[in-house]
């Protein structure tokens, strides 16, 4: 029995465990891969984190103005107010930002930008998810990876642990806490094109709306227009501060100071290079707009409590409303380390708080399931469902939508919902059965697009990187967020009370 149990080993998550570790709760980390191998470490952008309290206030606002009037303004100010403390934090932690002399350099994440983003070159995914991992690992935080969860336990309305699966053995078991933080990312991989990787399935969402948890936000879905054409890397937009120009279609670097690109982007150089063939330097590197992040999810509060007592959540997996119709670039690593910390410190407070009935017959359920999906067809159809979703979200529910192409999606993913109970794992194989793990990922997916198809539907206006083509116009009338909770008849898209707002 936990205090606290982290669900994903991202920026975010370990973020988590260290905040409720240093509360003086017992915290542990449940993560499907390595924390090396998280999507966190793919992240090249820098942190939005003015040093004055002019560019703070500066931040706040252009966040909200971004976020086209529903970021709840209690979230953006928490959040770009303390920002310079928690890249302070970060580099005490170790984290090897990019220094001006022995002062944190920032830098533009746009052209006409103010410099104000903390960076490691253009590694700074990887070198926090790093630095976060050492300090986890130095304060004895238990690393569970390669771990899925496959439920999380609800008794008398309260979370009280989860149900994973190992991958090396088939082990279905309880891990028992008394209060779980979900951060284990979006659904990317419910479109096509997109930046996301393998983990990308929506996991965490998914499990909360299963349980009974609000999701918010699922219709605001952003493209990357600075993706490499026919592959997943999303170019920095500290390209674009650094002088880089779109152009035609393609990222050139026109004026910049190439001499400064070298020096600050030799990972983007080296990928662009190896999965293009194009030097940077010298060409033109051709960019289409694709999938990048998903700005809703579970429906907490600032400090990550969601609806369920004793679940939080963090990072992408959270719909704090911070982002609102659009996120800011340069807001996306902060907003994960801010929620990672909070949502943290308030799951130890109350673990520390509460006890536990434990999840031992839940896990018997599951290990059935389990046994049941082994012993039925799989592999190929599984995923040519999951291909069917990617390429029926982008088309249906993807940069621009309408009431039509929504409604078709849903009724085609509730169609896919029957096709895949007639499926499984293709294998009965115990160990490492990849088979099973896209079959539940099919699963995780399908509940994700059904609550972002239907929010979109919901929102009968254009507002930020949501547009209808049939609702050209923002509405002010609708100036509000969209819940979306499970229901026997589908997903109950409701407006978010507006105290919440």
């Amino acid at each position: 029995m936990y205090d606290m149990l982290v669900v994903g080993g991202g920026i975010a998550g370990l973020r988590a465990a260290l905040a409720a570790k240093a509360a003086g709760a017992s915290a542990a980390l449940l993560a499907q891969s390595h924390p090396a191998r998280s999507y966190s470490v793919t992240v090249q952008d820098g942190i939005n984190a003015p040093e004055s309290a002019e560019g703070r206030r500066a931040l706040a606002q252009e966040t909200a103005a971004k976020g086209a009037g529903i970021s709840p303004a209690a979230v953006v100010e928490s959040v770009c107010y303390d920002a310079a403390n928690l890249v302070v934090e970060l580099d005490r932690f170790g984290a090897p930002f990019n220094r001006n002399g022995s002062v944190i350099a920032r830098a533009r994440v746009s052209p006409d930008g103010a410099p104000r983003a903390a960076y490691v070159n253009d590694i700074t995914g990887l070198a926090l998810t790093q630095t976060l991992y050492e300090q986890a690992v130095g304060a004895g935080i238990p690393v569970y990876d390669e771990w899925i969860a496959v439920s999380l336990v609800v008794n008398d309305g309260q979370c009280e642990g989860v149900v994973a699966l190992q991958l090396a053995t088939g082990l279905v078991q309880a891990f028992d806490a008394k209060a779980v933080v979900l951060a284990a990312g979006g659904a990317r991989r419910a479109y096509e094109p997109s930046t996301a990787s393998l983990h990308c399935s929506g996991s965490g969402v998914a499990l909360a709306y299963r349980a009974g948890a609000a999701l918010v936000d699922m219709e605001f879905a952003q493209y990357c227009p600075l993706t490499l054409q026919g592959r997943r890397l999303a170019l920095s937009p500290l390209l674009l501060g650094a002088g880089a120009a779109m152009e035609n279609g393609s990222v050139r670097l026109n004026g910049a100071d190439k001499a400064e690109i070298e020096s600050r982007f030799p990972d983007t150089l080296h990928r662009v290079k190896a999965l293009s063939g194009v030097d940077l330097l010298q060409d033109a590197a051709p960019v289409q707009p694709a999938m990048h992040r998903l700005l809703g999810g579970v429906d907490v509060t600032a400090q990550g409590e969601s609806s369920i007592p004793g679940l939080y959540a963090a990072g992408e997996c959270a719909g704090n409303g911070f982002h609102g119709a659009e996120g800011l670039d340069g807001n996306f690593l902060l907003v994960s380390v801010a929620s990672g910390k909070s949502a943290g410190a308030a799951a130890a407070a109350y673990g520390n708080a509460s006890g536990g009935a434990g999840g031992g017959a839940q896990a018997a359920e599951e290990r059935e399931a389990v046994e049941a999906a082994l012993s039925r067809p799989g592999g190929a159809p599984v995923a040519a469902l999951r291909e069917e979703l990617a390429s029926l979200m982008h088309a249906n529910a993807g940069a621009s939508r309408s009431a039509a192409g929504l409604t078709s999606a849903l009724q085609r993913i509730s169609s896919m919902r029957a096709e895949r109970a007639q499926l499984g794992a293709g294998s009965a194989a115990k160990d490492y059965n990849f088979g099973l793990v896209q079959y539940m990922e099919l699963g995780w997916l399908l509940d994700a697009a059904e609550a972002m198809a239907a929010s979109a539907l919901k929102r009968k206006e254009s507002r930020g990187v949501h547009t209808r083509t049939d609702y050209p116009k923002q509405d002010p009338a609708q100036a509000s967020r969209l819940r979306v909770t499970m229901s026997a008849d589908g997903p109950k898209v409701e407006k978010h009370p507006a105290e919440a707002s």
